[in-house]
């Protein structure tokens, strides 16, 4: 706090160069240095203006020259306030839309489930929907479901919807439950870039009774585990309270631990939760096969997935719900179906979709087989399916159009371009 600038004030603009960072952002990160110093200030006796904004926080001069808090400056001339509690580093940097960085700690395709279990015999489960990208922000959907341990005869809602939304450097949770042994904030920044030990940041959430509350949040430990997957732990503080919040969050998969403190009494205790179904992940080259827009032939479209478990054909047809990268290739499975269940026996690879898969199809006989030729010719690529069979809602004998899925079907390889 003793390295000073001061401030360039002109008629037709300001520049303000400050090094003066609020209490607030250094809490905590110099225990046992006392860095102190007695000094005469005069607070607010200027009246500061970011292009034609006044800054809103008090200033301070001293010995004449003027210091105001960095983020409120920032904040006004458009610019990202950075701190890392660790290297107690301060920085101003152009804001930036991090999808690349922060969608690598999220499933990368629709159908993925987790399982939680947790303390007390709790135990929630949930699953990606869908992944929507918007202008300048990615949104994943989820729901899920509480464990009811009352065998039925609570009147609680035990639904979970999720949303983790990637927006600038933040991925953010909201949330609408009512059971869930979560936050007990609605809406709350789990993790901003970069991805180091001491990132910090400052957030503004409504706890359950509507109060708003401060709360800091730092990455704690940033490391690799066993399988080579990086992996975090990020600590959330309400400022002027014990309450907290931990959570351990894994590439490709999300939240796999959380903690938080019950204040329940006059003997506050620590529970939480974490992932119950083992996940193995592993990243593999897989051909995806997607029609040409005059939907004559299907293309070989070779992709780098996520696989879990060793499930490659169920990344594969997830690949294919996600549509392809190309351009001049065109999505072969209607909007909004998603994959029930996948099995493979006996050369047999029995795929379920849910009825988006007949009702959203838009139609023509042509269509009908480029939607068949891209998931049976992308299925039969792996050398342990022979031939495939398509169900409807776990029902064989569905008709799309004028295919009647009754029987298995084999490779297309006169359509295959």
């Amino acid at each position: 706090m003793k390295n000073k600038r001061k401030n360039l004030v002109k008629n037709t603009g300001m520049f303000i160069f400050v090094v003066l960072v609020s209490l607030s952002f250094l809490s905590g990160t110099l225990i046992g240095r006392d860095l102190s110093e007695l000094i005469r200030v005069y607070r607010n006796i200027v009246t500061i203006k970011v292009n034609g904004t006044p800054v809103s926080t008090d200033n301070f001069v001293v010995d004449g020259t003027t210091y105001v808090p960095l983020r409120s400056v920032a904040q006004l001339t458009g610019k990202e306030v950075g701190w890392n509690a660790l290297t107690q580093v301060a920085s101003i940097n152009e804001p930036t839309y991090e999808v690349d960085a922060l969608s690598e700690l999220l499933p990368d395709a629709t159908g993925y489930e987790w399982k939680y279990e947790g303390f007390a015999e709790y135990g929630h489960s949930a699953t990606l929907d869908s992944i929507v990208d918007e202008a300048s922000k990615r949104i994943y959907r989820v729901s899920g479901m509480v464990d009811d341990m009352s065998d039925g005869e609570s009147d609680k809602d035990y639904s979970i919807d999720l949303n983790y939304t990637i927006e600038g450097n933040s991925l953010i949770q909201t949330k609408e439950e009512e059971v869930m042994m979560d936050s007990k904030f609605d809406q709350l920044t789990l993790i901003q870039t970069p991805l180091v030990i001491g990132t910090y940041w400052t957030d503004q959430a409504r706890d359950k009774d509507g109060v708003l509350q401060t709360i800091n949040g730092q990455i704690m430990k940033a490391e690799l585990t066993n399988m080579g997957v990086k992996e975090y732990t990020v600590r959330h503080k309400q400022v002027g309270s014990d309450y907290y919040e931990q959570r351990v969050i894994r590439e490709n998969i999300g939240v796999v631990s959380f903690e938080k403190l019950f204040e329940l009494g006059e003997e506050p205790f620590t529970a939480g939760y974490s992932l119950f179904n083992p996940v193995d992940v592993t990243q593999n080259e897989v051909t995806l096969y997607f029609p040409g827009m005059d939907a004559q032939k299907v293309w070989e479209e070779v992709r780098t997935l996520t696989v879990y478990n060793d499930e490659i054909a169920e990344a594969a047809i997830h690949g294919l719900i996600a549509g392809p990268n190309n351009e001049a290739l065109s999505p072969s499975i209607p909007e909004g179906t998603k994959l029930l269940s996948i099995n493979i026996d006996n050369g047999l690879c029995t795929v379920d979709f849910s009825r988006e898969f007949i009702d959203n199809h838009s139609g023509g006989s042509a269509g009908e087989l480029m939607t068949l030729s891209s998931i049976v010719n992308t299925l039969t690529e792996f050398p342990e399916i022979e031939r495939v069979q398509i169900w409807v809602e776990g029902k064989s004998g569905e008709t799309l159009g004028n295919m009647l899925l009754d029987e298995p079907l084999y490779r297309f390889e006169e359509l295959i371009e």
